[in-house]
């Protein structure tokens, strides 16, 4: 070393990510402990790919043996974080925006198809600005609803995949619609809206009503068939074979399952979930599909990834064994 000069220090230069990701690499050897399969819990894979960022091991969640699949979230590596959720035959859709600051929950959004037997990515589509947070994905007349936070996204689901880039058809959402989050129906959607200080609501729209609707045309609250109160911090919602509503509430530290009754918004039963439960939906056989955004990788750039839980993880339940 010549004289005069100071040794180099490894922590000063290291990358912001590179920092966070050391120091994860700490917590998941901390973490351990409670990794997922647990002792005298039986074996279970998780399908898909891992990301080569965050612990070394899942976080402990409420209502585990109810979990029947467990998915990695696709897309991790490139920073997108899951939303929105729904189910189409033997496929799961997740849409996710990108993004590559814990202080940013804005970006481009991407609806993902994924296998939900083998759990592997199988295809991708890009929707065009001014798609920015991708809060709810829903079903209803072979068409994908895409619900961001002031505008509605329409388009073909036959074929989505498969062709050339499908074309979205863009609606406003007027005051009082919020693009929070989606709900699928057979003949309509559901929009909600997230709110932290009190209940949310809920507007059911039918999808006659949509297709009626020029090019630009702002949807209203009027527009509804009708509405409902939801719970505080609702992130996605679905309806059950018996016409139950089934809401999923979280921050990133917990989660929430409500069934409530889709008439009058009463809840009749609450659950613990997953921490950063979004998107829901049900499929043909009545299992619960999630996905959580709980260690998606703008929350590893921060001392965040160091305190929050790991769970980026699309998962099946069965609501049977909630307790």
């Amino acid at each position: 070393m010549l004289a005069g000069t100071a040794e180099p220090d490894p922590i000063a230069g290291m990358t912001r990510r590179g920092l966070a990701a050391a120091c994860a690499g700490l917590v998941g050897v901390a973490l351990a402990v409670v990794a997922l399969p647990q002792a005298g819990a039986p074996a279970e894979m998780i399908l898909g790919t891992p990301p080569n960022y965050g612990p070394a091991a899942i976080s402990e969640v409420p209502n585990a043996a109810a979990i029947t699949r467990r998915i990695w979230m696709p897309g991790l590596e490139d920073g997108y974080n899951a939303q929105g959720l729904a189910v189409a035959g033997g496929s799961v859709l997740v849409a996710a925006y990108r993004s590559d600051s814990p202080d940013v929950r804005r970006g481009p959004c991407r609806v993902f198809r994924v296998d939900s037997t083998t759990g592997s990515a199988t295809a991708q589509v890009d929707v065009p600005s001014p798609c920015g947070h991708a809060g709810g994905l829903a079903i209803a007349d072979r068409r994908l609803y895409l619900a961001d936070t002031r505008t509605l996204f329409m388009a073909d689901l036959d074929g989505m995949f498969d062709g050339p880039p499908p074309r979205f058809r863009t609606i406003p959402l007027g005051p009082g619609v919020t693009g929070a989050l989606a709900v699928s129906e057979m003949e309509a959607i559901w929009l909600g809206t997230y709110r932290e200080d009190g209940p949310g609501r809920l507007f059911r729209f039918m999808t006659a009503a949509l297709d009626r609707l020029a090019d630009g045309t702002v949807l209203n609250a009027s527009d509804a068939a009708s509405q409902i109160a939801i719970p505080s911090h609702a992130q996605g919602a679905a309806i059950d074979t018996a016409g139950r509503l089934w809401v999923a509430r979280s921050t990133l530290r917990w989660g929430e399952l409500d069934r409530l009754d889709v008439t009058s918004g009463k809840v009749e039963r609450e659950y613990q979930a997953p921490p950063g439960i979004e998107g829901i939906a049900f499929d043909a056989a009545g299992r619960l599909w999630a996905v959580s955004e709980a260690g998606a990788r703008h929350y590893y750039d921060s001392w965040r990834g160091l305190v929050l839980p790991f769970y980026p993880l699309i998962f099946a339940l069965d609501p049977a064994k909630l307790k």
